[in-house]
């Protein structure tokens, strides 16, 4: 057994021993969480479309889907995954026929019965107006290069779209985790020497115009231009000094987002049209660049300057970058220079301020859709989240990949992701069910506004100071949101709008037990006021059911669980009373 092969089977061990299920339905868990970079607690209750005995076989041919928030648009990522040496075509062709019918068709089927709140919730976004993009995710426990298994390597090249339908083999599940992991460790120093073009104008400087330098306060800076071939070496010395580019990318507050983009598609046909690469730095913004230390040369050396720097990290311009580096490595294996006279822009400021440096990243990412979560991950109320939730055995995930670290993700009982805590947080004690169902972009940004902003009502919860009673609300929220899931597969069976109701129930229960918040420690008391919620909402959801046949309409449990009329209706039910003092009870000691 190789090392690759030892590695995944002690998860799937793992994996089969936490949530007491078969080698096959852990490997599903196991490649969710890679892709997804979720724990497997998350895929377990919300990703992976679980058979149950008395609907075997009605997952609709998938065993996975999720909806990623994009801003202003939807990611729909689906999950095919099998836990055996070959990939067939058969099997590929039925994966992409079973989503494209019942997502992009909206064709009926048979057998989808498991699989139809992810059909409700697609159909609901499309409903509200958001754009859906599909990405298939096809995953398998073989290699792509087995001779055993002659048929695997064709149908990889006949099947495989990257950013689109994309196929997972073991050694690319490998990687990606082993990706993961070496991006939790500490960066390995770099030092990087940049060589700014001189201009190509005549001018009457000798000197040759090319950089362009000042200082604003601490920060000092140099404008200039590079070969784009320069940008690669950069990234090439990232790979070989780290094993990975994810440092180069550390304070980016967006991921890539694939060649299927429109700005990227048009990006890469630029650069490889000879007639247009040339006009490169007139359509692209160029990149941004912060770093420890710079030095700025006082003149040329034999003809060129040199700029060395330490430790630079790309923090706008992940997108230029990544899809420059791809031109340059096709190139690589063609045996040909497309790359050759392209120039990018190069803003480069010298600066560890971390207040200066989210400065300039919000300043200079203005073209695509910020998502803050890896934002927060960095804010230091966080650092004290974490011990909070170590010490109740609770892994507390902030940023990528540290669900595979060994000293999270083994040495706890549990994980749950930080945006996924605060977004329940959200939903209970800052009593806002219909928006944390619907946008967790939108949470996400109220709490980062709230953590910089002095004059935001929440930042006394979330400034980072170690007596703000945010700790132990998000203990309690977790608390809460724990047991709603673990009643969830029980309840499918008689309520089909459970899996759509997280957000309301967590709610209904926090205001229930809201007088004493330490009765959620008691089990009792917590089945108490879920039984109580539980039994408002079916209330409600039958009367609207009723509503909307009166009026020939058809009802959708997502798109009635994202409006504010649900907590609406469940307070005057339970016999809620609104009022305004939610800030001020979440700054209460006892919150």
């Amino acid at each position: 057994m190789d090392n690759k092969q030892l590695f995944i089977d002690g998860y799937l061990d793992r994996i089969s021993g936490q949530f007491n299920v078969n080698k096959d339905t852990a490997f599903e868990i196991f490649s969710m969480a890679a892709i997804t970079e979720r724990p497997f607690q998350e895929v377990y209750d919300d990703i992976q479309i679980r058979q149950k005995p008395d609907l075997q076989g009605q997952d609709g041919g998938l065993d996975g889907a999720v909806f990623v928030e994009q801003g202003g648009y939807y990611t729909l990522m689906v999950f095919q995954c099998k836990n055996s040496r070959s990939l067939k075509n058969n099997e590929l062709d039925k994966f992409r026929h079973d989503v494209d019918d019942s997502f992009i068709y909206g064709i009926t089927k048979p057998n989808s019965e498991l699989l139809q709140p992810k059909i409700n919730e697609y159909q609901q976004l499309s409903r509200d107006g958001f754009l859906i993009e599909i990405k298939y995710y096809f995953v398998y426990n073989g290699s792509n290069n087995d001779p055993k298994y002659a048929s695997n390597h064709p149908n990889y090249l006949a099947y495989h779209r990257p950013d689109d339908f994309e196929i997972w083999d073991a050694e690319a599940i490998y990687e990606k985790i082993s990706q993961l992991i070496k991006a939790q460790a500490k960066r390995k120093d770099i030092k990087f020497i940049f060589n700014p073009q001189i201009s190509n104008i005549i001018t009457s400087d000798r000197q040759g115009q090319g950089l362009y330098t000042y200082s604003v306060g601490n920060v000092r800076a140099a404008n200039f231009r590079i070969e784009a071939n320069e940008l690669c070496r950069l990234v090439e010395q990232e790979l070989s000094t780290n094993n990975t580019y994810e440092f180069l990318f550390s304070k980016n507050i967006r991921s890539f987002l694939g060649f299927k983009v429109r700005p990227n598609q048009r990006m890469k046909e630029t650069l490889i049209d000879p007639d247009s690469a040339i006009y490169f730095p007139l359509l692209n913004n160029g990149v941004t660049i912060i770093c420890e230390r710079m030095e700025i040369p006082s003149t040329l050396q034999s003809g060129k300057y040199i700029l060395p720097t330490y430790n630079p990290i790309i923090v706008n311009g992940l997108q230029t970058t990544r899809v420059i580096y791809e031109v340059f490595k096709e190139s690589q294996r063609q045996g040909i220079n497309r790359l050759q006279q392209v120039f990018v822009n190069v803003r480069l400021y010298e600066t560890t301020n971390t207040d200066i440096v989210e400065k300039i990243t919000d300043a200079t990412n203005t073209q695509t859709p910020i998502s803050y979560k890896d934002k927060v991950s960095n804010k230091d109320f966080n650092l004290y989240v974490k011990e909070v939730f170590a010490n109740q055995g609770i892994a507390y995930i902030t940023k990528r990949g540290e669900v595979f670290s060994n000293n999270l993700s083994r040495q706890l009982n549990s994980t749950i992701e930080s945006d996924t805590l605060l977004r329940f947080w959200y939903a209970t004690f800052y009593e806002q069910p219909e928006t944390a169902k619907n946008s967790v972009y939108e949470v996400m940004e109220a709490i980062f506004d709230a953590t910089n902003n002095n004059s935001d009502p929440l930042h006394r919860l979330f400034n980072g100071e170690k007596d703000s009673p945010i700790y132990l609300q998000l203990i309690y929220s977790y608390k809460i949101y724990r047991y709603v899931q673990s009643k969830k597969e029980a309840q499918q069976a008689t309520r089909e709008y459970i899996s759509h109701a997280t957000e309301l129930l967590s709610y209904g229960i926090y205001k229930y037990l809201e007088n004493d918040l330490t009765s959620i420690n008691n089990s009792d008391k917590l089945e108490e006021a879920y039984q109580f919620t539980l039994n408002v909402v079916d209330q409600i959801i039958q009367e609207q059911i009723e509503l909307y046949k009166q009026q020939n309409k058809s009802f959708s449990y997502s798109g009635y669980f994202r409006k504010a009329k649900c907590r609406f209706e469940y307070n005057l039910k339970a016999g809620i009373v609104d009022d305004d003092s939610i800030i001020e009870k979440l700054l209460q000691g006892d919150h």
